[in-house]
């Protein structure tokens, strides 16, 4: 398994080195290769790592192929994880005059990485068929339009083709051999403290927002001793304090949601424009060559019809006169009594 198999009993390795191993294999050799390894690690004493190396999903032809371009060009994977960057940029700011022009770039370089894609995989062993090559096409779309769909991609250890539907998240289920684990912010109750509850669930430090006891104690007695003023300023303290409404920022947030998927939505449909002006110019020329092809031919046949026409008349002729020729060459026979 790319140099390392023949040695398989003398080298330990962990579960991210047998990804990597695995992942480097054509999915035809994938399930040997990994039985090899399991057995390696059971061997090395580790059933653990032996369940979860046997646990590693086989990738798809499709993913196998892009997994091939992360490994053996770093700069094309470099150039997609750069413009996916700058997409992402130009669609939170809803710059919609750049992501036209970053559509027709994406449009180049979607075509650039398919044809490396094709590249690699034709020198690992593997060509690739109509139908993979589509797939190969909408993994890095997606990875442009996502940047949880770009690093997928960048980790060279894709398990199936992604796929973009011009809107929303990319769905990467099962779209890793080994995805990292979730990190969630430990949840800590202390209790007796105001406030302890909602730090500790944002996982902050609650020292930071709490308020000592004592300053509590003070605070309660200054409102007591201050009387109606006290509560006056606690009114007016309460007017000041209020936010915006609610509900109007949650319609804002919507409708900033909305406007950028609206916006990613255009930029995807314009890039489609371009690519499909674009196979229709191909096309057009295509046709415009056949046409001319198709004419040239035409005017050969006119010309072999012609030929065959004259062809034609001249061999009733020979046909006549050789006739002629038979009927001369009888008749002279006869008068000289020549019976060969």
């Amino acid at each position: 398994m790319e140099g390392r198999c023949g040695a398989c009993h003398d080298v330990r390795v962990d579960l991210e080195e047998a990804v990597t191993e695995l992942y480097g294999q054509h999915p035809d050799a994938f399930m040997g290769a990994r039985t090899a390894l399991v057995a390696q690690v059971r061997s090395d004493g580790d059933p653990g790592l032996a369940k979860a190396v046997a646990s590693v999903r086989k990738p798809t032809v499709a993913a196998w192929a892009v997994n091939q371009l992360v490994r053996r060009r770093p700069d094309d994977l470099a150039t997609l994880l750069d413009l996916a960057a700058r997409l992402q940029q130009a669609s939170e700011r809803m710059d919609g005059a750049a992501l036209r022009d970053l559509g027709r770039e994406r449009t180049a370089l979607v075509d650039r990485l398919l044809r490396g894609t094709r590249g690699v995989a034709s020198d690992a062993g593997g060509p690739l068929t109509g139908v993979t090559v589509e797939q190969v096409r909408e993994t890095y779309v997606a990875a442009l339009a996502s940047p949880p769909a770009a690093e997928a991609v960048a980790s060279g250890q894709l398990t199936r083709a992604l796929s973009y539907a011009g809107f929303g998240d990319v769905d990467l289920t099962e779209a890793l051999a080994a995805p990292a684990p979730a990190r969630r912010p430990t949840l800590t109750v202390l209790r007796g403290e105001r406030g302890s509850t909602a730090a500790a669930a944002r996982g902050t430090d609650v020292d930071d927002e709490t308020t000592p006891d004592h300053e509590e104690g003070d605070e309660e007695d200054k409102g007591e001793g201050e009387g109606d003023e006290g509560d006056a300023g606690e009114e007016d303290a309460g007017e000041e304090d209020a936010g915006p409404d609610p509900a109007l920022v949650a319609r804002l947030d919507a409708a900033r949601r909305r406007t950028r998927e609206t916006t990613t939505e255009a930029a995807a449909a314009g890039a489609r424009l371009d690519e499909a002006t674009g196979a229709l110019t191909d096309l057009d020329s295509r046709i415009t060559e056949l046409e001319a092809a198709l004419r040239e031919a035409r005017t050969e046949r006119d010309g072999l019809l012609t030929a065959r026409a004259d062809a034609t008349a001249a061999d009733k002729v020979a046909q006549r006169t050789l006739r002629a020729s038979f009927a001369e060459l009888d008749a002279v026979r006869e008068l000289v009594g020549d019976d060969d």
